[in-house]
């Protein structure tokens, strides 16, 4: 009989990203950023709370090719001229938020 393999544990990291500005425009473009995030990399976990969302990614996914696809998610929705990211650190959490042009 052949050994079962054990899955390894993947460590990971949190990124919070704040869609206060985001939202206030359409609600509709919080959910199609977690669809496009979630299609687009390998995410452990999303979490929307408010205005913020929590989007968990094994630490392979470094802080830069997070927000490229957040920059890509913009383009792509044609909010580039209206919208771009800062970074932010909020209480130990990386991440960024959305901010008007």
């Amino acid at each position: 009989m052949a050994r079962k393999k054990k899955e390894k544990k993947v460590p990971t990291h949190v990124f919070e990203v704040n869609v206060s500005k985001l939202s206030l425009s359409q609600e509709k473009y919080v959910d199609q950023m977690i669809s496009f995030i979630s299609e687009n990399l390998k995410v452990k976990d999303v979490s929307k709370d408010g205005n913020k969302v929590d989007v968990e990614l094994p630490k392979t996914i470094s802080k830069k090719m997070f927000k490229l696809r957040l920059n890509r998610f913009l383009y792509q929705s044609g909010l580039k001229s209206d919208f771009r990211l800062i970074s932010m650190l909020n209480e130990g959490k990386q991440g960024y938020m959305f901010m008007d042009r």
